[in-house]
């Protein structure tokens, strides 16, 4: 650590355009430079200021530094010499002042207060632009010096790009924040803007020629200061959160925050941390104050990807079964390799919710999202991009969509109504069918929707009790040929669960048949006979999910006995049996369960609520014909063959 200060520190330490120094302002009256390599004070302190010192920064040679002070000054220092002296007279144009820096010719200085920016030249003192009144403290300037960053006038919360010579604004307003701007930065090749707000929990990244809202990037505080590094992909945030502080490291490219071991390290030491410019050093304020650090970035970071700033809130197989594509609570979608788990490609990026569920087309091309922003979205899987308008006019969040085995339509409820769209190359998004959930204290939570395989048949399940996870169950079949509630559901299995086979005559039923009535077994229905076909029984509690395989040759179950179970569809008999342990893993607890195309593998997907928090867990587990003939198929979660 670096001590020397006897006063609190008051602002982000500043590197020198060379990296090998940074200068601190401090509450005793002084500005000190710091040799970075050897950890040591460079000359004397700057002193002459006669009140706190509030910011502090270096010219883009390093040869001067510039400071603000409370004594309502603004001055230059000789940062080369042993003695630190004042160069010029001291600028006093401001009522107060809490921050100044140099522009990027080394020649001019902006200096800030609450209430009025002033540009002026470092030597003669003199006004370069007309001041900007009532802007605030955060913001920017253009790498080629042309154009400032910053709030709007008339409202603190929305961003501005402004000529300086001129005054004159460029482009349009940003708009997107809640509160008053905290930080605004631009990228160093100026092309992009990350900016956040206080109360807003999130970062966004403007495109700096347009004013288009780019990216937004969620945390679990106010991000009140951000850096980039040099290659213009990777930001450094600084958060608050209650009574914590987080850095957090984060690809612009793939929407990905990026582990890096010196995170927690930097969490539990550290105030105020800002990047060198060339990426590899960061300094920070200690937590007395009073001291400064400096840690090194050159250990690699680590590129996987975390998830630790978004939670899944669904997870489905692509049709070839190569990929997995989750909906995200951080309102994008992303795509996964199904073998190596790294995520594919940058991540969807429109909606502006969570994303609640989100399928693949059967051709691949296509997928389609749902959000709690109560729009359904069309993506090109291929290109990432956007497909037209958001479809809109439900009433409440979108919770599920599916897409018809063909291809050519997907439906999408809220929980109140079915929409089923058009997904065919001439008429996509075309509205087909809109119908609403019969029986309103039913409508709410919707918990899976499918499709028959000829397309005539869509099922619904519906939840009897909101918020309790073993309530029973109820079901809704819309004909499609008629729009209608379709009769094929015998009356005894109205309160069951229900999927279809891939082949169009059969229907799984399973579930709670009321509220003190459990139900252990699956019944496989033929619609052509009326007659049930098949009774799986193994389960010794209620089964609470169920799904065929793609070829439906097979059918996995979950139960509240905590087991997944594999079934031959033909023979009715028990293949496999998978032990989970309860908590996260509780079979009440799962969301999806299915396989994948290839038959191999199981995918389960957990939501946990605990403590008003939810927490949700996915797993992939091997299916019976995919492990050696000898392997016990009666295994548990901390089995190798288990993914999570």
């Amino acid at each position: 650590m670096l001590h020397g200060h006897t006063g609190v520190i008051n602002s982000v330490p500043e590197f020198s355009c060379d990296g090998q120094y940074v200068v601190t302002a401090s509450d005793d009256r002084t500005v000190r430079i710091w040799d970075t390599q050897t950890y040591s004070q460079v000359g004397d302190a700057l002193t002459g200021h006669t009140d706190a010192v509030w910011s502090a920064c270096f010219s883009p040679d390093g040869t001067l530094v510039v400071s603000a002070s409370a004594d309502r000054t603004v001055r230059v220092w000789n940062a080369q010499s042993q003695a630190h002296e004042q160069v010029g007279e001291s600028f006093t144009g401001h009522p107060d002042v809490q921050k100044a820096s140099f522009l990027a010719n080394g020649k001019q200085v902006i200096s800030a207060s609450w209430n009025i920016i002033l540009f002026w030249d470092a030597v003669t003192h003199v006004q370069i632009a007309e001041p900007l009144h009532n802007r605030g403290l955060a913001f920017a300037i253009s790498p080629d010096n042309n154009c400032i960053a910053l709030r709007a006038e008339d409202d603190n919360a929305c961003l501005e790009i402004l000529n300086i010579q001129i005054g004159a604004r460029i482009g349009e307003r940003m708009e997107g924040h809640y509160g008053e701007l905290l930080s605004v930065v631009f990228s160093p090749d100026g092309q992009r803007i990350v900016t956040s707000a206080r109360y807003d929990r999130a970062s966004r990244v403007w495109d700096a020629n347009t004013g288009v809202l780019i990216d937004v990037i969620y945390g679990p505080g106010d991000a009140i200061h951000v850096s980039f590094f040099p290659d213009g992909r990777r930001i450094m945030i600084y958060t608050t959160y209650r009574f914590s502080r987080l850095t957090v490291f984060w690809d612009l490219k793939t929407h990905s925050q990026i582990r890096h071991d010196l995170s927690s390290k930097i969490d539990d030491l550290a105030y105020f941390s800002s990047l060198s410019p060339d990426g590899n050093q960061l300094a920070s304020v200690s937590k007395d104050l009073h001291s400064i650090r400096i840690w090194s970035l050159e250990a690699p970071v680590n590129n996987s990807t975390s998830t630790d700033t978004f939670e899944l809130n669904s997870a489905s197989y692509s049709p070839d079964g190569k990929s997995i594509t989750t909906a995200c609570s951080d309102n994008t979608i992303r795509t996964w390799d199904a073998e190596t788990y790294s995520q594919k490609g940058n991540p969807l990026i429109g909606h502006t919710d969570q994303v609640i569920s989100a399928v693949f087309s059967p051709d691949r091309n296509l997928i389609v999202s749902a959000s709690a922003d109560e729009t359904v979205r069309v993506w090109n899987a291929q290109t990432g991009s956007q497909i037209g308008e958001p479809l809109a006019g439900h009433r409440r969040e979108v919770v599920s969509v599916a897409f018809s085995p063909d291809g050519t339509c997907f439906a999408l409820t809220d929980g109140s109504t079915i929409r089923v769209w058009s997904a065919g190359h001439s008429d996509l998004g075309k509205l087909i069918w809109d119908v609403e959930i019969p029986d309103p204290k039913h409508r709410w939570p919707l918990l899976s929707m499918s499709f028959s395989s000829q397309r005539q048949f869509i099922a619904v399940n519906i939840r009897y009790r909101p918020y309790d996870p073993y309530s029973p169950h109820y079901n809704y079949v819309l004909d499609l040929k008629t729009g209608i509630e379709s009769s094929v559901v015998p009356y005894k299995y109205r309160q069951d669960s229900v999927c279809f086979s891939p082949n169009e005559h059969l229907m799984l039923f399973f579930g709670q048949k009321g509220f003190w009535q459990e139900g252990h077994d699956l019944h496989l229905w033929n619609l052509e006979t009326h007659c049930m076909e098949k009774v799986f029984s193994g389960h010794r509690s209620t089964v609470r999910r169920a799904s065929f395989s793609f070829d439906g040759k097979h059918i996995v179950s979950s139960s509240m006995d905590h087991t997944i179970r594999v079934w031959d569809t033909k023979t009715g008999s028990q293949t496999a049996k998978y032990l989970n342990q309860g908590g996260y893993y509780a079979a009440g607890n799962l969301v999806t369960i299915e396989v994948s195309p290839d038959g191999r593998h199981i995918l389960s997907h957990f939501e946990y609520i605990a403590a008003a928090a939810v927490n949700r867990h996915t797993q992939i587990w091997a299916m019976p014909n995919s492990l050696p003939s000898e392997t016990n198929l009666d295994y548990s979660v901390d089995d190798p063959n288990v993914r999570p």
